[in-house]
């Protein structure tokens, strides 16, 4: 694994300064508080239950980490304690159930992301703030059709799909994708928040927001949605989800680092996106790794993503900070989710 590289001169913050990171049990946050605490920066989690923080000191180990309970993010003055001494903040904590309630999901999300910056506000030593959006808050996805997405692109579909009067019969219709329309949603409007926040009280801290796309790859703790669904083809079924982009969850946590402390990124939305896949690339990817197993065949026409996203600032800041050329790549990161399902005995040869 590449390691980090100091450009003192381009630091923000001084090494072992303090970061935190909330819902550090989170697949991303917990790889952001590894990759903070491998460049040499103190990390401060939040979690909600005693449970998670017994959890994260098992995988994290470190004398520079500390944990701290924030059991309601959406409360009044819910980091208030968790900020005092920080220099950076990563904010990854959500809501990743995708709940049907988007009467409580969307201003939770929102009410814990602009009463993390109000609190900031309170405490001079805050120099960043980092917030973990999502890809799907600038597009939904459309696979075979070419279009751009840049900063300026906002999923407002998504928005209005959960403001509007819809039946229970829809939404149990639509099962999973309602949810994942109400997570897209509660995105939107708290990156919305935050650049009007930025806009209307000009803070004394730098603000960047990171959209990532599908995360993959090998990972500490529960092996998430990456790793299911690679888990998924090794039972022999093709799992049903669109085209889309994706990213290692190691290159994504590295771009939220280097966002938080390198002080030529200020007002960024940056595009943590690879490249797309197709089921037909993943299972050949799988064969090269297992050649015996009997995997199910995908789709040769899937449509594919065709979108072109402007990623090249992550790329850039992958390369700076931990000297790799650019993203990991689909093959790598399917090779090693293959490798951690071996591992973790998800799947014999």
């Amino acid at each position: 694994m590449s390691r980090f590289i100091d450009h003192s001169r381009d630091l923000a913050i001084p090494l072992g300064s303090l970061v935190l990171v909330t819902g550090i049990s989170g697949m991303i946050a917990i790889h952001i508080a590894d990759e903070a605490l491998r460049a040499g920066f103190r990390v401060r989690g939040t979690v909600r239950t005693a449970a998670r923080a017994h959890e994260v000191r098992s995988l994290l180990p470190s004398p520079d980490l500390e944990i701290v309970l924030v059991p309601e993010m959406g409360a009044q003055g819910a980091y208030n304690a968790a900020l005092t001494g920080v220099s950076a903040v990563i904010h990854c904590a959500s809501i990743t159930n995708f709940s049907p309630d988007a009467e409580s999901v969307i201003p939770t999300t929102v009410n814990a992301l602009v009463g993390l910056l109000e609190g900031a506000l309170l405490h001079p030593s805050v120099k960043r703030v980092v917030f973990t959006s999502t890809s799907g808050a600038a597009s939904k996805p459309r696979p075979g059709v070419q279009f751009a997405i840049d900063r300026d692109s906002w999923n407002q579909e998504a928005v209005e799909l959960v403001e509007r009067e819809v039946s229970e019969d829809e939404r149990s219709k639509m099962g999973f994708e309602w949810g994942y329309q109400v997570y897209v949603a509660s995105k939107v409007k708290a990156e919305r928040a935050a650049w009007r926040f930025v806009a209307e009280r000009n803070p004394p801290f730098v603000v960047n927001v990171i959209n990532p796309a599908m995360n993959w790859g090998k990972v500490m703790g529960s092996m998430g949605i990456s790793g299911l669904h690679v888990q998924t083809i090794l039972n022999g079924q093709i799992p049903p989800i669109p085209s889309v982009y994706m990213v290692d969850t190691i290159d994504d946590a590295r771009i939220h680092v280097a966002a938080a402390i390198d002080v030529t990124v200020a007002s960024e939305r940056i595009f943590a996106c690879d490249e797309p896949f197709t089921w037909g690339r993943v299972v050949d990817i799988i064969r090269r790794v297992l050649p015996d197993a009997m995997l199910p065949r995908a789709d040769p026409d899937q449509l594919v993503d065709l979108s072109t996203v402007d990623n090249t600032l992550g790329a850039r800041l992958l390369t700076k900070w931990w000297g790799q050329a650019g993203y990991k790549g689909l093959d790598q990161t399917i090779r090693e989710t293959v490798e951690m399902c071996l591992e973790r005995g998800s799947y014999s040869r």
